[in-house]
């Protein structure tokens, strides 16, 4: 309570703005409720609609025709199973109010409110990390991450972004673990994603290994440390198997656990300064085949995620580290092996690259880090930092 009174205005900001510029945008794009136009393009058109409604059907019915299995489908579908993927949103309960035919006015209802929800998921997270910072800093940095082009450009993937309600939560619950030795903020956000998403939880897991690691360079190692991760992970996915266990035996079932094999070294399309032209504000190729990584996540962050590196408390070992990681996300931009790898071993049919949003998060908390060393920041390397961006951009252009 304490924490909402100081912060309340901050806390309202941060729901709203986001939430608001979506608004603001669509409309632009005649999107808005009731208008003839609405955002269900592609999957979201041919596939969630029909699921929302089925769900809004469920409630509807009382739950006599259960949430289990349906017979809607064909011969008939595990719902259960299904739902490990496509219906674990916090929100789906909202169709409950709509009919199925003002259902992509629902979709719209759901996906910007998840917008303002990401922003305030981020604001309360990045908040509690960094207390020292001021609430304009925090506002800022959380309105970038709710509007991340991995987001805004794949918005109707709706059940993509209940993953970004929970990815801040579980970061700031690993500062907890790591910290304070407080373990449940961490294992109830991460067995919550599992459960919801599992897909997206696997690429996390992956990410929350690497982004420990490199955080125990900041201080001597404790295996007390390591142990509390392992086993507070470890018992997050243990108790998703509710969940997860059936969705894999009906995976199975349905043979759809066959791995994709590469067909070369190099991702398709890539290119050498891809990385810069996709860093630069409204740059969008497509979602479809032949994409690069969405991975804007602003300027300002961007800037900051670099000047990072010359942070002077921060030590060699942790910079090292961190320029790891993200050597890591750009290899596994460009070779197949390793973007195959953090997509569980499956090509995407569309929106590839599906682990990028990742290296957004990883520049918003190098960006934190440098935010809360601001006094070691001296102007020439800011004028650096610029010289280098300009330098990329411009060579971007040119080639």
């Amino acid at each position: 309570m304490k924490f909402i009174k100081k912060n309340k205005w901050a806390l309202l900001a941060s729901f709203f703005i986001p939430l608001l510029l979506m608004v603001i945008v669509l409309a632009m794009t005649g999107i808005y409720w009731g208008s003839s136009r609405s955002i269900l393009a592609g999957d979201a058109y041919h596939q969630y609609v029909a699921i929302h409604s089925l769900y809004r059907n469920i409630l509807h019915s009382g739950g006599s025709s259960g949430f289990l299995y349906t017979f809607t489908s064909g011969l008939g579908l595990n719902l259960y199973a299904f739902s490990a993927y496509y219906m674990g949103s916090f929100l789906m309960p909202l169709t409950f109010f709509f009919d199925v035919k003002s259902m992509p006015d629902a979709l719209y209802l759901l996906t910007i409110l998840k917008f303002g929800l990401i922003g305030i998921s981020a604001f309360v997270s990045f908040k509690n990390m960094y207390q020292k910072l001021s609430k304009l800093i925090v506002l800022s940095i959380s309105t970038a991450f709710a509007l991340m082009s991995f987001l805004t450009s794949q918005l109707e993937v709706t059940m993509w972004l209940d993953v970004f309600i929970l990815l801040p939560l579980i970061i700031w619950g690993l500062h907890r673990l790591m910290n304070e030795q407080k373990r449940w903020l961490y294992f109830v956000s991460l067995l919550i994603l599992f459960i919801q998403n599992y897909y997206f939880g696997f690429m996390v897991a992956i990410f929350l290994v690497l982004y420990f690691l490199a955080r125990m360079t900041y201080e001597k190692w404790s295996w007390t440390k390591v142990l509390d991760f392992v086993v507070s992970s470890a018992l997050a996915g243990m108790s998703s198997l509710i969940m997860l266990l059936p969705m894999y035996l009906d995976l199975k079932s349905n043979n759809s656990d066959a791995l994709s094999t590469l067909s070369g070294v190099f991702t398709e399309n890539s290119h050498l300064f891809d990385l810069f032209a996709k860093n630069f504000v409204g740059t969008y190729d497509t979602t479809q085949f032949n994409a690069i990584p969405m991975i804007y996540v602003g300027m300002m962050p961007l800037a900051l995620a670099i000047l990072f590196f010359f942070t002077k408390s921060i030590r060699l070992r942790s910079k090292f580290a961190f320029l790891g990681i993200i050597a890591f996300f750009v290899a596994s931009f460009y070779l197949q092996a390793l973007d195959l790898l953090w997509q569980g071993m499956h090509s995407p049919n569309m929106f590839l690259h599906r682990y990028a949003f990742l290296f957004s998060l990883l520049l918003v908390l190098m960006a934190l880090e440098t935010l809360s060393r601001w006094e070691e920041i001296k102007t020439w390397h800011i004028l650096t930092i610029s010289l280098f961006l300009i330098t990329g951009f411009l060579a971007t252009l040119i080639f």
